[in-house]
C-alpha cells in the first residue's frame, strides 16, 4: 500500500501514514469544511490495512491542537478501529499529544477511556514556533 503524506493547512492536519512501518500520525488542526471528503478516502484505506494484520505493532500518534465535532466523530472512529486492531492480538499504541492545552487533555482522556484493548498515553510535547 502506498504510504499518505499530506502537509497541514490552517484547516486541516498534517497526514503521514507509513504502512510498512505501520506507524500513522494526525497533526494540526481539523475543522475543514468538507470533513468527510478529508477523511473518508484516509479511513478507507486506513481499514483495510489495520484489517489485514496479525501479530504487528502499530503506532498512531494524534497531535490535534484543535478539531470541531465533525472531525471529532471520525477520532472517536480511528479510537474503535484501532482498538478493534487491538483485540485481534496486534500490539496498538495510541499517543494523543499535546501542547499543555488542558481542553485537549481532557479530551484525549476522554476518548482514551472508550479503549480496551489498545495501549493509551498523553504525551506532553513542547510548543513550537
Amino acid at each position: 500500500m502506498e504510504n499518505v503524506h499530506t502537509e497541514q493547512t490552517d484547516t486541516s492536519p498534517a497526514v503521514d501514514f507509513d504502512f510498512a512501518a505501520n506507524t500513522f500520525s494526525l497533526k494540526g488542526m481539523s475543522f475543514m469544511e468538507d470533513v468527510t471528503g478529508f477523511y473518508d478516502p484516509l479511513m478507507e484505506i486506513i481499514e483495510q490495512h489495520l484489517g489485514g494484520l496479525e501479530n504487528t505493532v502499530v503506532q498512531f500518534d494524534f497531535a490535534l491542537n484543535y478539531f470541531n465535532s465533525s472531525s471529532a466523530r471520525v477520532v472517536l472512529a480511528l479510537f474503535d478501529l484501532l482498538d478493534a486492531t487491538a483485540a485481534r492480538g496486534n500490539t496498538v499504541d495510541v499517543r494523543w499529544m499535546h501542547e499543555g492545552d488542558e481542553d485537549m487533555i481532557e479530551q484525549g482522556e476522554e476518548f482514551g477511556e472508550d479503549l480496551e484493548h489498545a495501549r493509551f498515553s498523553i504525551i506532553d510535547m513542547p510548543e513550537t514556533a
